[in-house]
């Protein structure tokens, strides 16, 4: 094991934290990091929750900047198996994905229930309009206040951030992808009126039924991001980080 000032792997029992690779992680199970996130609600200043899989890991690994970003991150759930997998091949802790689309998923019942407001902030023009529809169709009592795309320049981020906070929803939804919306979010995230900003990904092309997911039984054995490759082989390139981050994550293992 190495410590995080070397290194790239660590586990902290007492705050249950673990580090993979110098990002961290908060070793919780799914319910805990939803119980988390309630909790947030109940809170006065902005929460932020980052959803690091293995590429993301990948990319922190090469980006110190971006990797200081994700530790910031008030909630740090691994959304990929690939994380599980290193973390029991070196004995870290993590029990279970907490997928960030099935937390969103989550968080949408809870706004739901409780006639919380949400904001949609990303994707492609037209995606989060179309998320926004099948979201409010799909929650009827929570309060979709605002929607964006993803596409602007750095100079307008500030108009951006005006529009959220003057509708101010109580939990905001980034789909930027990484480590864009990370960025965004920690730069932001003092200015920000709202309760909660999560970085969801690709979550609202699902929304919009740009994409869809892989069926309950790839998901269920870690294996969504095979379906993927399956139905869009133009991502090989991107699914070989998955195998690189796990020889990485056995010579951890076994050479420091």
């Amino acid at each position: 094991m190495e410590t995080d000032n070397g290194g790239s792997m660590e586990s902290n029992q007492e705050s249950r934290i673990v580090k993979i690779f110098g990002v961290k992680f908060d070793q919780l199970t799914f319910d805990e990091a939803y119980a988390k996130f309630v909790q947030y609600m109940a809170d006065d200043t902005t929460q932020s929750i980052f959803t690091p899989n293995s590429e993301i890991v990948m990319k922190a690994d090469e980006d110190s900047e971006f990797k200081a970003v994700l530790n910031s991150g008030d909630l740090v759930i691994p959304d990929g198996i690939g994380v599980i997998l290193a973390s029991k091949i070196n004995g870290l802790g993590l029990t279970e994905r907490v997928p960030g689309i099935e937390m969103m998923g989550r968080i949408l019942e809870y706004c739901n229930l409780a006639g919380k407001s949400i904001y949609l902030f990303g994707g492609k023009p037209g995606v989060a309009e179309i998320a926004a529809e099948n979201i409010q169709k799909s929650f009827p009592n929570l309060k979709v206040v605002g929607y964006r795309d993803g596409y602007f320049e750095a100079k307008e981020s500030p108009k951006i951030l005006d529009a959220i906070n003057e509708v101010k929803p109580d939990v905001l939804f980034v789909a930027l992808g990484a480590p864009k919306q990370e960025l965004w979010i920690h730069k932001n995230q003092k200015l920000l009126n709202t309760k909660v900003a999560m970085g969801v990904g690709g979550a609202l092309d699902v929304y919009a039924g740009v994409v869809k997911r892989a069926p309950a039984v790839f998901r269920k054995i870690g294996l969504e991001w095979f379906y993927r490759l399956i139905i869009q082989p133009s991502r090989i390139g991107r699914m070989m980080v998955l195998p690189k981050f796990l020889i990485k994550a056995i010579l951890a293992r076994f050479f420091n």
